[in-house]
């Protein structure tokens, strides 16, 4: 799944993920079905072409799966969303992954990032710091 994330195989991610997708990522603003969260992931893609993505820690049990993933990329196409340019700066920031699977796909996400550490990485670029 996470593979399937970074590599932007959206195709793959579908045959994962139920089309009706649960999605609790406050971040992002949280939506409902599969397609709201492959824009979100193009979202990444865009604001960060050159993303790096490592999986530091994978647990699972029952019907949870918590993936702990670290990303590192520039700042190249801006986050709109947060109301960020492209400033090019270096982002180094970690998220938790939550899924719920049913029926062997996975039926709800929850991520805890860490937003704050991120802006102020995004932020410190552009006030010439």
């Amino acid at each position: 799944m996470e593979e399937a994330w970074s590599a932007y195989d959206h195709d793959t991610v579908r045959q994962l993920v139920s089309p009706n997708l649960i999605e609790h990522t406050h971040h992002t603003g949280g939506g409902k079905g599969i397609e709201f969260a492959i824009q979100a992931n193009e979202g990444v893609r865009s604001a960060f072409p050159d993303a790096s993505k490592t999986i530091e820690h994978l647990f699972a049990e029952g019907d949870r799966v918590l993936v702990h993933i670290r990303m590192r990329g520039t700042n190249q196409g801006g986050l709109p969303w947060f109301g960020i340019p492209a400033n090019r700066a270096k982002v180094d920031t970690q998220w938790i992954s939550i899924y719920r699977v049913e029926d062997d796909r996975v039926a709800e996400h929850w991520t805890q990032m860490d937003v704050a550490g991120m802006m102020q990485q995004l932020q410190a670029a552009g006030s010439g710091e």
